[in-house]
């Protein structure tokens, strides 16, 4: 697209200089312009193309914040799933350090009371040990003499019921004590049990908890460098935003530039056609003039010539006839003294002789257009459509460096020679596909030539070359897949076939 809209541009630019051709200082400074219109476009071709790679670049860097803003909210969502589950954990490991805690306490009352209880059996198993000894060191005198002593029968009854009350009562306080002692170190088992359960339980919270701190240490560290990453892809979405909008800006003031020098270029055309308009006018006039001087000189000179020769022959005649009217005379004086007869003379009065002017109008032919590529000849492709296309020129294959000439004498109005490509590609690579050319606009201002993917380009801008002038060697260089001249004819500004202008 870019192309045929600086082929236009460059189309209608010579097409204005070649109005102006017959102005040279006029032809250098439009030759100047459509130079300058030429590298405004380039320009502003590579500015779109670097555009489209920003745009590229920003619809990947936009592709890849959205997805890392997803696998931020992914992660954001196992935190928080994972810091619940810690509030959790963390929950039930209090329930457990409580539960423990009071376990312990329920351990230390426990083993207090078991400590009590056996103190008292200790104490209990003292007195009767006490009590047995002193029963064995007294014999059954002491319960004899208790029951003896007896006032009477209900006494003795009361006596030995008591003596047998506090045997039994002393079996029955240490059984009780024992089986006490026992429950108290079962309770004592369960509780430590349960403590034991409640420690492994801790320690399986505890292992789950640092797992979870080291996964949310892991979550943490990947979303720290995904935050790096989406940091990281906002500033090169920045960056590719603002070189899209300089580059914007360029091409903007690029056709504020480009309007401008058309806008010379009008002018420049108005005044070069104004002035040509005044000049043929002037030398119109001056012809005319000099026409009608010269006429009314020819005929003064006719007019002279005509009266000299009526004046001469008037003389001659009346000369003539004075001499003729004498000689009778003496003709008839003598006739009186001689009958001899005289014979008269006729003068003979030679024609006057015109000089012949011959004109030669020969000159030097520079008009016609002249073969480009000297000893070759050979066409591999024509002007015409070709793959869908028109092809705008002649290919003139040759091998590679054989010379390149004028086909015509003219002013070089544009030339690249940047282009080191020098091989055969199926891509266009730089100079508009032309790769290293040339572009000569003739002496009449109606018809350009170009000459592309050259070798080596051997003239410059605003250079005068004569028809036959070598300006650069056949190449391979831009869209081209072997060494050839591409050679074009333009006439004002539009490609037309080389065929009719060229023979061959």
């Amino acid at each position: 697209m870019m192309r045929k809209h600086l082929k236009k541009i460059i189309a209608f630019a010579l097409a204005v200089v070649c109005c102006a051709g017959a102005f040279p200082n006029q032809l250098r400074r439009q030759t100047h312009a459509v130079s300058s219109i030429a590298e405004l476009e380039l320009q502003k071709a590579e500015n779109n193309k670097k555009i489209q790679e920003y745009e590229q670049k920003l619809a990947k860097f936009s592709e890849d914040q959205k997805n890392e803003e997803a696998y931020q909210k992914t992660l954001t969502e196992k935190i928080d799933t994972l810091q619940n589950n810690m509030q959790i954990l963390e929950t039930e490991l209090e329930t457990i350090q409580q539960t423990i805690f009071n376990l312990d306490m329920d351990i230390f009352q426990m083993e207090n009371t078991i400590s009590q209880q056996e103190v008292e059996i200790e104490k209990g198993m003292k007195e009767f040990k006490l009590r047995l000894r002193a029963m064995y060191v007294n014999g059954n005198d002491s319960l004899a003499s208790a029951l003896v002593g007896a006032t009477d029968f209900y006494d003795f009854l009361s006596r030995y019921k008591l003596i047998s009350c506090v045997a039994k009562h002393d079996d029955e306080l240490v059984t009780n004590l024992r089986d006490q002692l026992k429950n108290y170190h079962e309770n004592l088992d369960t509780l430590q049990s349960q403590k034991d359960e409640q420690e492994q339980a801790k320690s399986d919270l505890e292992a789950r908890q640092k797992e979870m701190q080291s996964s949310m240490g892991e979550l943490r560290s990947a979303y720290a460098d995904s935050q790096a990453e989406k940091e990281r892809i906002a500033n090169e979405l920045t960056i590719a935003s603002q070189g899209i909008q300089s580059l914007e800006e360029k091409n903007r003031l690029a056709d504020e530039t480009e309007k401008e020098i058309q806008e010379q270029i009008i002018r420049a055309q108005e005044k070069a056609k104004k002035e040509a308009q005044e000049k043929a006018q002037k030398e119109a006039q001056e012809k005319a003039q000099k026409e009608a001087e010269e006429k009314a000189k020819k005929e003064a000179q006719e007019k002279a010539q005509k009266e000299a020769e009526e004046k001469a022959k008037k003389e001659a005649q009346e000369k003539a006839q004075k001499e003729a009217e004498e000689k009778a005379k003496k003709e008839a004086q003598e006739k009186a003294v001689s009958t001899q007869p005289v014979t008269n003379p006729v003068q003979e009065i030679p024609a006057e002789t015109v000089p012949q002017t011959v004109t030669d109008n020969s000159s030097y032919d520079d008009s016609a257009f002249g073969w480009p590529c000297p000893q070759h000849y050979y066409i591999s492709s024509g002007y015409g459509e070709r793959w869908g296309t028109l092809h705008k020129g002649v290919d003139i294959a040759q091998n590679q460096g054989a010379e390149v000439v004028a086909s015509r004498s003219g002013t070089v109005i544009k030339t690249f020679n940047g282009c080191t490509h020098n091989y055969g590609k199926s891509e266009n690579c730089c100079g508009n596909g032309y790769g290293n050319y040339v572009i000569i606009m003739h002496d009449d201002g109606t018809y350009s030539t170009l000459y592309g993917h050259m070798e080596k380009v051997v003239v410059s801008v605003n250079q005068y070359v004569e028809k036959g002038t070598t300006i650069g060697y056949v190449g391979t260089t831009g869209w081209s897949t072997g060494y050839h001249l591409h050679f074009e004819i333009r006439k004002d500004g539009t490609a037309v076939d080389p065929a009719d202008y060229l023979n061959y």
